[in-house]
């Protein structure tokens, strides 16, 4: 029998894939597109993400937790199959390698500028490739161990309390922007990868409560994004927000502790670790549908090979700047964001169809 994946592991993954570096603009693409008590907006889109993550949850239930391949193809023809999740896989492929170069532009930006970011970004990828190798297992445990290193770095914004100032806040809500559809989905794409629950099915069963896991990720994520743009709206004016290109290391760089000198660099540097899941995660999801399209038996090299050309596309196709990586990088989200609702809304459609034809998931 196959082991799954334990309730603490998989909320704990749920919450690593969900959120990434992107906190750390957070607070200023909130002031950009939200305005004033943007911070706010966060729960929204959380409700946004909860609505989804409850349609999932009907496709985990009604299909009996059966793989997402095997209901497609249960009535699906296979030439509309193939294509989509070889797509879905070139996606999903693309959304990992683009998040870990995103990290990789930043981090050279402000630790390393003499160094070319190749370096880092075939090191990174290195370490996603040899922690998918290991497989979904590992990379739980692994998630798990991350969490009880990173945990503490939420309690340096009470170091941020002596010039927090609750005036900055203002009495209106979401006022001094134009609201735009594309500012929310910006917003929006800062709590994808919970959709990746829909891969999970296989390894997981009762006792591991997938959707409740997902829901709790949803939400600790959340909670985590909200302290941090309250006490950053706080911290800063609006106008200052606007223009901070990464507030939340502008408000680390107050902090002072006996034992280190900038903890904003210690702080962001250990964060590959969250990027590090996020990217193998999205890795493992492509991996694991190309090796449904083509089974792993016969071609056991291919999906390596597939993430391979998909990450140098990434970094030599798109040019290694941030101005002009986080455009492609927004655009990827935005089909993200698609997938996310459309993929489950498909499924309920297929399900629906075989509860006509009297087909039972045992």
């Amino acid at each position: 029998m196959r082991a799954k994946l334990p309730f603490f592991q998989t909320t704990i993954l749920a919450n690593y894939i969900q959120t990434g570096v992107v906190v750390f603009s957070l607070p200023r693409l909130l002031a950009e597109h939200i305005g004033t008590n943007g911070w706010a907006a966060l729960f929204i889109c959380s409700a946004v993400a909860a609505v989804n993550l409850f349609l999932i949850s009907l496709v985990y239930r009604f299909g009996k937790g059966k793989s997402i391949f095997d209901l497609t193809r249960s009535v699906l023809p296979k030439f509309i199959v193939i294509p989509l999740f070889i797509i879905l896989a070139a996606l999903w492929a693309v959304l990992g390698s683009l998040v870990g170069k995103d990290f990789i532009l930043i981090i050279t930006s402000l630790s390393f500028r003499s160094l070319h970011p190749i370096y880092l970004y075939v090191m990174l990828e290195f370490l996603v490739f040899m922690l998918l190798s290991k497989g979904i297992f590992t990379i739980s445990n692994t998630a798990a161990i991350t969490f009880f290193i990173l945990i503490w770095n939420t309690l340096l914004l009470v170091y941020a309390q002596n010039d927090f100032e609750l005036s900055r806040m203002t009495s209106f809500w979401f006022k001094g922007v134009d609201h735009t559809v594309k500012g929310w989905f910006q917003i929006y794409s800062a709590f994808l990868g919970y959709e990746l629950c829909l891969l999970l099915f296989p390894y997981v069963d009762e006792k591991s409560h997938l959707m409740r896991a997902f829901q709790i990720a949803n939400l600790s994520t959340t909670f985590f994004y909200a302290l941090v743009c309250f006490v950053a709206f706080g911290f800063f004016s609006l106008h200052q927000l606007q223009h901070l290109k990464f507030p939340v290391l502008n408000l680390l760089s107050y902090v002072e502790l006996p034992f280190v000198k900038r903890v904003d660099d210690l702080v962001f540097n250990i964060t590959i670790l969250r990027v590090l899941i996020s990217n193998v995660m999205f890795a493992w999801a492509a991996s694991e549908t190309i090796k449904w399209v083509l089974p792993a038996a016969k071609f056991r090299s291919v999906p390596y090979v597939f993430l391979v050309f998909f990450a140098a596309i990434v970094f030599f196709a798109i040019p290694s700047t941030l101005e002009k990586t986080e455009p492609w990088l927004y655009r990827f989200s935005i089909a993200e964001v698609g997938v996310a609702f459309a993929l489950p809304i498909l499924l309920m459609i297929i399900l629906l169809i075989n509860k006509r034809r009297g087909q039972n998931y045992a």
